[in-house]
């Protein structure tokens, strides 16, 4: 067995999302998973959504008394059920 080596640890939650990719309109989806570095967004087909690719989420994050949240990230996993994003600043580009 491996050792979780995450920087943050999830929380299994499920919250809606506004997912946006950079030209296009957002999409509602569902979190499975939550951590402050992250989230793990269930979907599909998610192999129409490409590792690497840039992402901005809106959502009222329950880690921090549900503030209204906007952050940018980066698609960083694809499995059958979904996609895990990384949180990033822009400011890293």
């Amino acid at each position: 067995m491996t050792k979780n080596q995450r920087r943050h640890p999830r929380k299994e939650i499920k919250v809606s999302v506004e997912l946006t990719f950079l030209d296009e309109p957002y999409t509602i989806v569902k979190t499975r998973d939550i951590s402050e570095g992250g989230m793990f967004i269930e979907v599909k087909p998610a192999e129409s959504f490409p590792v690497g690719e840039l992402v901005n989420v809106h959502y009222l994050d329950p880690l921090n008394d549900n503030e209204d949240t906007f952050k940018d990230a980066a698609i960083v996993r694809v499995v059958e059920d979904g996609i895990a994003i990384s949180f990033i600043e822009m400011g890293d580009f």
